[in-house]
């Protein structure tokens, strides 16, 4: 029997991860699934509370914040990964309590919404709920802003319907 050369062996296994690989990227995001996304996705914010009188996260400095609930919500199942939710908020967000959410202030009013690792996907209607603490000095100046969109590297930024 002749023996094969490793080089060859080599070449099996780039070719192995090169179609593996290939498979990897037909499953991101593509354009349309924002698409959808963006045209299905309910996003809604609630006034839970207004805190007072160091209520605010054991802060004395603050002398008011606001509790928001942001509730997201889709018609269908989507799981798809890579993806984002931009929004603005005038004050700074202290605090996002949320199992399958991170929010993070990008600058000034931007704030970024993204998916923690362990979120497998919206399940059809279920809510999904993010408890956020405002710091603000009068209730207007606490609201989210309008538009909201969605975002993935190399695809479009697209607005989230009912957030305009």
């Amino acid at each position: 029997m002749k023996k094969i050369p490793v080089s060859i062996y080599s070449l099996i296994i780039l070719l192995l991860v090169i179609v593996t690989g290939c498979d990897v990227i037909n499953k991101d995001i593509q354009q349309s699934d924002i698409q959808q996304l963006t045209d299905n996705l309910k996003v809604n914010y609630e006034l839970i509370e207004v805190k007072t009188n160091c209520g605010c996260l054991n802060d004395k400095s603050l002398d008011k914040c606001y509790l928001f609930q942001l509730s997201l919500t889709m018609p269908m199942a989507f799981n798809k990964q890579g993806w984002e939710i931009y929004f603005s908020q005038k004050n700074l967000i202290i605090k996002a309590e949320s199992h399958n959410f991170a929010i993070e202030k990008i600058n000034g009013e931007l704030h970024r919404l993204y998916p923690k690792e362990q979120f497998k996907g919206f399940e059809q209607e279920k809510i999904i709920r993010i408890l956020l603490t405002a710091k603000a000095v009068q209730l207007k100046d606490a609201l989210l802003l309008p538009n909201f969109y969605v975002m993935s590297k190399g695809l479009k930024a697209t607005v989230i319907k009912n957030s305009r």
